[in-house]
């Protein structure tokens, strides 16, 4: 009976054991989305989590909007006001003035409301009008107003460090040269959502165009995912920005908040369909990978990271050199997301505050160790379990045949003295 209620057990556990190894090699497969490019990132730290073709050529569409929302909020603030321009009324749709009611050039905006209706309705015309207006010339034509402002836009870009982008219009509207990676987006979209004023526009789901002189226009946010009255609605994102071009297929930057952790997630060039579902679909499989993932272990806390050898005096100024292998530790974990991107690009550097081991305590950082991953740098410190007191115990025979040396010629020296004054 012993035998069988043992047995019973054992293979009890053993189902157990398999079942949540394969849940778990389930839960951990990578998305298979239609998107040509994509990449999450963790939003506070920039870190690669999860990438499909980063590095690819792609266009950005609407959500080039991100960065003139950016460019905006720097150079206007929310009660400026704006004037329509006429190159934005040739914006073709999106736009207020084509596909909701007539803007007339002159027509008075705040700074505020053209970035709410510019990220929410993703309004093409809006989008223009703000071009015109940060370049200071609200009466030149498209090709003029876009000249310029691409000089601000491809500044930004250079500032954010963005290598493989570059931009040519304000709305994203097809243009071969204006073109980014998904992983550059993530950098943009991680500027734009840490700015306030751009974070809470895209958190909204309706809102009221209005102008100066009276024209209201109601719009509803394009972002499906924020929607609660839709089956793609998800609770946990906070918003994002959406695109769309026949060259560029859907494309959407969102960004979620799940249990406090928050990341950025950049899909570029999802397949089309007719409810204009896919991009979001696409989102949120990857998304939910992401969360799926967590960090792996390159050092453990309290373990030895690497052993130094370091030379020294043992009598300080003057006699022998020795060397010591000094072995370092960290007292915290040195964590990655493991991935190809991360394995292939991320290097180690250890920076000590002195190499000498006279200086060296214990319970005392002695200096850092640096994991550099792509646009990332985290440091943490280093510890060592040595000591000067360790150094004194290596070389007790040294000491003591030292001190007996110095005894033997001391008591020498008071024989001659003695000798000589006698």
């Amino acid at each position: 009976m012993k035998r069988k209620i043992i047995s019973l057990i054992l293979t009890l556990t053993i189902s157990i054991s398999i079942s949540s190894n394969v849940f778990a090699a389930e839960n951990s497969a990578a998305p298979n989305i239609s998107a040509k490019a994509a990449v999450a990132i963790d939003a506070n730290t920039g870190e690669i989590i999860y990438s499909k073709n980063l590095d690819d050529k792609v266009y950005p569409a609407s959500t080039t909007k991100l960065l003139t929302a950016l460019i905006l909020t720097k150079l206007k603030k929310p009660n400026d006001i704006l004037t329509y321009t006429p190159s934005a009324k040739l914006q073709p749709s999106a736009s207020l003035n084509m596909d909701k009611k007539p803007i007339l050039p002159g027509d008075k905006i705040t700074a505020d409301t053209a970035l709410k209706s510019m990220l929410i309705y993703s309004a093409n015309d809006i989008a223009e009008m703000i071009a015109g207006n940060l370049v200071n010339d609200t009466t030149s034509s498209v090709s003029d107003t876009n000249k310029k402002f691409s000089v601000l836009m491809n500044n930004e870009v250079s500032k954010l460090g963005l290598k493989n982008t570059h931009f040519e219009t304000p709305n994203g509207l097809h243009n071969p040269d204006h073109y980014t990676t998904a992983y550059d987006m993530s950098i943009i979209g991680k500027n734009a959502f840490a700015n306030k004023e751009i974070l809470d526009t895209v958190k909204l789901k309706n809102y009221v165009f209005k102008t100066e002189n009276g024209i209201q226009i109601p719009i509803e946010n394009r972002n499906k995912l924020i929607l609660n009255n839709l089956s793609l609605y998800d609770k946990t994102c906070i918003g994002g920005k959406t695109g769309f071009t026949n060259e560029a297929g859907n494309c959407l930057v969102a960004i979620f908040n799940r249990d406090g952790r928050t990341i950025i997630g950049v899909v570029m060039h999802s397949n089309s369909d007719s409810a204009d579902t896919q991009s979001f679909k696409d989102m949120e499989a990857m998304i939910n990978y992401s969360y799926s993932i967590q960090p792996t272990n390159l050092y453990s806390s309290n373990n030895n990271v690497v052993t130094k050898t370091l030379s020294y005096k043992p009598l300080v100024f003057f006699g022998p050199t020795k060397t010591i292998e000094v072995p370092l530790k960290v007292n915290k974990d040195v964590q990655y997301y493991k991935n190809d991107i991360n394995d292939k690009e991320k290097s180690i550097s250890i920076n000590l505050n002195t190499k000498n081991p006279w200086d060296l305590k214990k319970n005392t950082s002695v200096g850092t160790l640096a994991l550099n991953e792509r646009g990332v740098t985290k440091q943490f410190d280093l510890y060592t379990t040595l000591s000067s007191s360790d150094l004194i115990k290596q070389n007790k025979l040294l000491y003591a045949s030292t001190a007996a040396g110095v005894i033997i010629i001391i008591g020498l020296i008071t024989l001659i003295v003695r000798k000589k004054n006698n």
